[in-house]
């Protein structure tokens, strides 16, 4: 009898620990570390490395369900571009995706794939835990260029290294992160590998005079 009791309590508990768990995998937001508290500039919000890396993972799965998607038709693009965009983005992809559809069905379709070595790094979280922002610093970059019926390759052409900075956005109910906005891409010699520590500045606007046209 008692080692029947035994076993139901260590099932029950088994079993509470497991909610516990889930639980506590869904529940972000949750504690967030302030690097260089009271520092002009540089303060800014950290998550702890699992949660960075859940938004990395996130994002690196949207990236490969785009291509994915582009290949299997609009209807799907569209059913399921929510499930890993929001926002802005979303928005902006759906308006992409209708405006193709509106022009019936062509006898020759293109689709553009870009193929790349991702670096990412997540930085400045928001006060709730909720929005941060991820630099994906490109390397060998390549789009490639298929024939939509036949998935037939038609041609490629090498890109330059580029940096995109990204707007990413915790949705509590599908408890993954989600693309929210392209924000810009950094100028050309931008390297992403060294930005881990170093102070990054966000601006609510650009100034009116930029780059070469300083």
């Amino acid at each position: 009898m008692k080692i029947e009791v035994a076993l139901v309590i260590l099932i029950v508990g088994v079993i509470v620990v497991s909610i516990i768990a889930g639980r506590r995998r869904g529940a972000w937001p949750g504690a967030l570390q302030r690097l260089h508290p009271g520092v002009a500039q540089r303060a800014e919000w950290m998550a702890p490395d699992d949660i960075v890396r859940g938004v990395e993972a996130d994002y690196l799965a949207a990236q490969r369900w785009m291509v994915e998607a582009s290949m299997a038709g609009y209807a799907r693009f569209l059913s399921e571009a929510p499930d890993h965009f929001a926002g802005s983005y979303l928005k902006r992809q759906q308006k992409i995706v209708s405006l193709l559809m509106q022009g019936g069905k062509p006898r020759v379709r293109f689709i553009g794939i870009l193929q790349a070595q991702h670096e990412l790094h997540v930085r400045h979280f928001s006060d709730d835990g909720l929005s941060c922002y991820l630099l994906d610093g490109q390397t060998a970059r390549k789009m490639i260029t298929y024939e939509y019926w036949h998935a037939r390759c038609v041609t490629s052409q090498s890109l330059l290294a580029g940096t995109y900075v990204y707007r990413m956005i915790y949705d509590r109910a599908a408890r993954r992160w989600k693309i929210e906005d392209l924000i810009q891409q950094l100028p050309l010699g931008w390297d992403a590998r060294n930005v881990s520590n170093a102070p990054i500045r966000l601006d609510e606007s650009l100034p009116s005079v930029q780059g070469r046209d300083i």
